[in-house]
Formats: C-alpha cells, sequence, structure tokens
C-alpha cells in the first residue's frame, strides 16, 4: 500500500539510506582484495626502507614469473632498514597472470597500509607479504592469517553437505602437501542428485619451501578450525602467508582436477574416502558463482 502521509514515507526513507549505508559501510571494510596492515612500526616518506621496498617491487613480479613454482623470496638492504619479501601464487596461475598480480599487490598494499614496514594482501591469483623482521622469511610461521566466509548458507541437508566439503578439504590439503611439488591441489566432490547445490570444489596450497608434513602440519592447523567458522556456508577461504585452503559450490579452478570425492551414500553416512583420479580438466566458474565475503577473523601479521 502507497503511503499516505510524508513524515512517513520520509522515515522509510531516512531507514532504507540508513540501511544502505551501513552494508556498503560493510563492503568496504572487507572489500577484496583483503589486505592486513602490520602494527609494530612504520617508516617515513623518501626512507631508505621505503626506496628498498621500491626495489622489491621492480624485482619480484620478474622473479616469480620465471620461478617454476611461482614462488619468490627477496631481502633488500641492512637493518634497520632491510625488507624481506615473499610472494606466492596460485598453483594454477601462469607466469603472466602471476607476475601481473603480483605488481598490482605491491601497489595496492602501499596504498592500504601506508608507510606499514610489515603488511600482507590476498588476491585469488596471488599473495603477497613483506616484513621489517629479519627472520620472517626463516620462519615458518603461517603468519598473516585471515578467514572469509561466503555469505549465502546451505539450506538443504546442511549436514550431509558440511562433511562432504570437510572431506574434500582434508583430502585436497593431503594431496597439495604428500602429491605434489608445488605444495598445491584441487579438487572436486559430487554432493548427489536433488540437493541445493550438485558439487564443492576446493584448493589448497603451501609454499613450495616446506616439507610435505610443515605443510599438511599447517593446512591441519586451518583446517581444524573449519566446522567453527564456516559450518552452514557455501563457501570460505582461511588464508596465510605459508597456507591457505578454500571451497566453494562453484568453480573457482583454472587447471585440472586433482582430487575427486563421489557422492555420499545418504546424509547419515559419513563422507567416503576420499578417491583421487586422473587430472581432469574442469570447467570454468559459472556465471555469478561469487557471492560476497566478509571477514570473521584477523591474527597477528608478524611472527612472534
Amino acid at each position: 500500500m502507497p503511503y499516505t502521509q510524508t513524515h512517513n514515507t520520509m522515515s522509510h526513507l531516512v531507514v532504507v539510506v540508513a540501511s544502505l549505508a551501513v552494508v556498503l559501510l560493510a563492503r568496504c571494510a572487507a572489500a577484496y582484495p583483503w589486505h592486513l596492515c602490520g602494527t609494530a612500526a612504520n617508516f617515513t616518506a623518501n626512507s631508505t626502507y621505503q626506496a628498498n621496498l621500491g626495489l622489491l617491487a621492480a624485482a619480484l613480479p620478474k622473479n616469480i614469473s620465471s620461478s617454476r613454482h611461482l614462488f619468490a623470496t627477496a631481502v633488500v638492504g641492512a637493518a634497520p632498514d632491510q625488507v624481506s619479501a615473499l610472494a606466492l601464487c596460485r598453483g594454477d596461475a601462469n607466469a603472466t597472470a602471476c607476475s601481473g598480480c603480483l605488481a598490482v599487490a605491491f601497489q595496492d598494499v602501499q596504498n592500504q597500509c601506508a608507510y606499514d614496514k610489515d603488511a600482507a594482501i590476498y588476491y585469488d591469483p596471488c599473495a603477497l607479504y613483506y616484513s621489517s623482521n629479519a627472520t620472517s622469511l626463516a620462519s615458518m610461521d603461517n603468519v598473516g592469517r585471515t578467514n572469509r566466509v561466503n555469505n549465502q548458507n546451505v539450506t538443504s541437508d546442511p549436514g550431509r553437505f558440511n562433511r562432504q566439503a570437510a572431506a574434500l578439504v582434508s583430502a585436497t590439503a593431503d594431496y597439495a602437501a604428500y602429491n605434489s611439488t608445488r605444495r598445491y591441489a584441487s579438487g572436486e566432490a559430487d554432493l548427489g542428485v536433488g540437493g541445493q547445490f550438485p558439487r564443492v570444489y576446493s584448493w589448497a596450497q603451501c609454499t613450495p619451501d616446506l616439507t610435505p608434513a610443515r605443510c599438511r602440519g599447517c593446512l591441519a592447523g586451518l583446517i581444524a578450525k573449519m566446522s567453527r567458522r564456516f559450518t552452514g556456508s557455501v563457501g570460505g577461504r582461511s588464508l596465510g602467508v605459508r597456507c591457505s585452503y578454500r571451497y566453494e559450490t562453484y568453480s573457482f579452478l583454472d587447471g585440472p582436477v586433482m582430487v575427486r570425492l563421489a557422492a555420499p551414500p545418504s546424509s547419515a553416512a559419513p563422507a567416503p574416502a576420499p578417491a583421487v583420479g586422473p587430472t581432469v580438466p574442469t570447467p570454468g566458474a559459472v556465471a555469478g558463482g561469487e557471492s560476497s565475503y566478509y571477514s570473521i577473523l584477523i591474527f597477528h601479521l608478524v611472527a612472534s
């Protein structure tokens, strides 16, 4: 029914505008790409530290494009102006896209974390971390951690979905750690006929300088909190400098699937053991598949 009084119309308009402003602020606060700024120390404009950071920004995108694993680290300068950086591209990225992503990452993170000596930034194809901590590259700690949850919920048999998604993420982590020198794996699981979603897709990756055991341990630390963070959500990602994973109900992969899981026999039965099949190309992401994300948790950026 249309409003017949002006003050009622205005009240409704104020509520709508206020609600919209809250939504926009929430989206801006969690805007992609996702960055984490350090709080330990800052540098000044035109300082030696800034110059060293500029040298890294020029060199690292070139270095990573020539890396077989699309992974690179570098150190420039001497204390107290030394800068250490680590960059990793997703295992299904190509060298050109990887280098381009990293070049943009250096620009974006310095805008978002202006004059912070420590920062991390995450895109779908790449991740970048730099620090004034001289031991940051030697450390295997998974610093710069942040978690993002897809805000769409599973409404049809969520228990079955959660079990299958967890089984797929775990199997994908196993493959990344023990079956790939790049420490990367992708996965796909069938959810069965008649469900809300036909399939779920996954990705897991560590920096390739981690041993298989360290990689799996790093991923296990993230996956252990999966049920608390992502239960009932159609997608989520847990990101860190040393290891990360993601799952979605649409394909976000650009390469072949490495791990495949068959549909569980029933909603009451546990998910089957992971079946690792031959690498088969997967279709591209479905139109409109990406849902909006928001942050649910951020951890320390710098290792102690």
